[in-house]
C-alpha cells in the first residue's frame, strides 16, 4: 500500500511546489507594477512641494534657534551670579555648561541651512 501512496505524495509535493513559484512570481510582479505605477503619479511632485514647504521654514527656525540661545544666555548669566553670590563650588561647571548650551544652539541655528542643499 505504501508503494501507491509514495508516488501520489511525492505528486502532490511537486505540484505544490510548482503552485507556490507561481503564486510568487505573480505576487512579485504585482508588487513590481505597483511600485512603478506609485512612482509614475503625482508623489513626485508632493515631494517637491513638500521640500519648497520645509526650506520656507528655515530662516524663522533658525532665528527661534538664536532666540533660544539668547535665553539660555540670560538664565545662565542670572544663575551663574547667583552662584557666585551664594558663595557655590561649581560656578566653573555652571559656566561651562551655559556657554556650551549656547555654542550648541548657535552652531545648529548656523548649520540648519546646510541641510537644504
Amino acid at each position: 500500500m505504501l508503494q501507491f501512496i509514495q508516488p501520489a505524495y511525492h505528486a502532490l509535493v511537486r505540484a505544490a511546489k510548482a503552485i507556490y513559484r507561481r503564486a510568487a512570481v505573480i505576487v512579485g510582479m504585482l508588487l513590481y507594477h505597483a511600485t512603478m505605477i506609485f512612482a509614475s503619479s503625482t508623489g513626485a511632485g508632493g515631494f517637491t512641494k513638500a521640500t519648497t514647504e520645509i526650506s520656507s521654514y528655515q530662516t524663522p527656525v533658525s532665528n527661534l534657534m538664536k532666540a533660544i540661545a539668547a535665553v539660555i544666555v540670560l538664565v545662565g548669566a542670572f544663575n551663574v551670579y547667583f552662584k557666585m553670590q551664594n558663595g557655590d563650588q561649581d560656578v566653573k561647571k555652571t559656566i561651562m555648561m551655559t556657554i556650551g548650551g549656547c555654542v550648541a544652539f548657535i552652531a545648529m541655528s548656523e548649520a540648519l541651512p546646510l541641510f537644504f542643499k
